[in-house]
């Protein structure tokens, strides 16, 4: 009932914006603005694999919501329940990793674990910025996702309380969303519009700060889920750039070496399998990326977030994990040994699964572990104390934090048992490679023709 009732609030808005829109449109606005404001700009890779999504070919699109609080209200599942109402056909894999309280300054660190590797189709964005240098860091963000992806890009601009600092931020945010070529939903400007129209101050849409009550998340998907349009005119020769399918049959670019291994070369930071429907899930061949194993390759190996805060179950314990040295696949713990109450000073003991015992430190100073698979910046990057003070409790006894690394590839080619649901069966060989030319090579277990439809490439549009 809730659902439906939230369903007819926004139809109702997109109503009343349906009339605003068709004003800005005939008022005129500036060409670059007008261009990434238009109903599907720059988001037409995804759009395109939802609208032909059909239930004998499911196409996968990975969407990923992230920012901080705003992000994570309530207006974030209405838009996920009309995507997949629109668009029942495609497997649509949606996740939300905001973390409030947590400006550009902080999901700036915290992207390395979220953002990058979970490597989206569509990464639906919005942060404030901050004091100082943050708007720079919220710039950062766009420039590495274009850097490190090829995922397409949604920003919206602030909604309107009525401070200064969300007016400049909003007009900055127009100007990365042009210099990057995302797609743009201006929703101070519509935000203002309405309140005018209505006769609301803003703090009508508000529930406390800048969080938005339920008839404020309802009018945000309200303006969101407009841009949601397919449209052939908008897809662009960069965009066609970001993500190519190579037929196995394409022997220009997938050719068969006498030995009856298989050689790919592409160029892109991530390559795909994508099986047969006969793949099965029995091991099939040895990967090999410009001559070595993904597990041996720089890059490939990504941490997971640390698990949170005490007492939080949103925050992580640490902003960002670094290293000096190669990392393996393990899972790591660092297991808090000394603290005071308030958690602002501690010593802990770093051990990995496969590294082992590798050193003791202290939140003060900065960690190097012994095997160098481990460095921890001081104090500023830790949310122990923070927590604590936030709950007004203190450190639990034996607490810990933990963390996995995963590498984002595979020595052996082998698929996942098939769904049988018209879904593709894709295994990523590799992820997290320089943009560069590379070739894969596929030396067959058996020697036997292997059950591959082709290949897909993903080329981030910015090195």
């Amino acid at each position: 009932m809730i659902a439906d009732i939230a369903r007819m609030r926004v139809a109702a808005f997109l109503a009343a914006l349906a009339a605003l829109l068709a004003g800005d449109a005939a008022s005129g606005a500036a060409p670059d603005l007008a261009a990434i404001t238009r109903p599907g700009a720059n988001i037409q890779r995804s759009m395109k694999l939802m609208e032909e999504s059909t239930a004998q070919a499911r196409n996968t699109v990975r969407i990923l919501f992230y920012g901080q609080s705003i992000t994570r209200q309530n207006w974030w599942p209405i838009v996920g329940d009309h995507l997949r109402r629109t668009y029942p056909n495609a497997n649509l894999i949606v996740e939300n990793r905001a973390i409030g309280g947590f400006q550009s300054p902080s999901l700036i660190q915290t992207a390395e674990f979220d953002l990058y590797p979970f490597y989206p189709d569509l990464l639906i964005f919005h942060v404030y910025g901050g004091p100082g240098d943050a708007m720079d860091k919220w710039e950062e963000i766009i420039r590495r996702t274009r850097m490190r992806t090829a995922a397409e890009i949604l920003l919206w601009t602030h909604h309107d309380v009525g401070r200064e600092r969300d007016y400049e931020e909003s007009e900055r945010i127009r100007q990365i969303a042009i210099k990057y070529d995302c797609g743009l939903v201006d929703v101070m400007q519509q935000w203002q519009q309405l309140l005018a129209q209505r006769n609301l101050p803003p703090k009508a849409l508000l529930s406390s700060g800048p969080h938005l009550n339920q008839e404020g998340c309802e009018l945000l998907a309200g303006m969101i889920i407009p841009f949601f349009k397919y449209d052939p005119q908008l897809i662009s020769d960069e965009s066609r750039k970001l993500v190519t399918d190579v037929p196995f049959a394409d022997r220009k670019r997938a050719g068969r070496l006498p030995d009856g291994s298989i050689e790919v070369t592409f160029t892109g930071n991530r390559i795909d399998a994508i099986g047969s429907p006969d793949a099965g899930d029995a091991p099939l061949a040895e990967v090999l990326i410009d001559g070595r194993k993904p597990s041996t390759l720089p890059g490939l190996h990504v941490l997971t977030r640390p698990s949170n805060a005490p007492f939080d179950a949103v925050r992580p314990a640490l902003k960002r994990i670094g290293h000096q040295a190669p990392l393996v696949e393990e899972d790591w713990t660092l297991e808090i040994q000394e603290s005071t109450p308030d958690g602002t000073r501690f010593r802990f003991r770093a051990s990995g699964s496969v590294t082992g015992d590798d050193g003791v430190g202290t939140n003060t100073e900065e960690f190097a572990s012994r095997s160098g698979r481990v460095v921890i910046e001081p104090e500023s990057n830790w949310m122990i104390a923070w927590a604590l003070e936030y709950r007004k409790r203190q450190m639990p006894p034996d607490f810990r934090v933990t963390w996995s690394v995963v590498c984002q590839g595979t020595d052996e080619l082998r698929f996942s048992p098939a769904k049988h649901d018209g879904t593709e069966t894709i295994v990523t060989l590799a992820q997290g490679l320089s943009n560069d030319t590379h070739t894969l090579k596929l030396i067959p277990r058996k020697p036997t023709e292997l059950p591959i439809s082709g290949f897909r490439v993903y080329c981030p549009p910015l090195d």
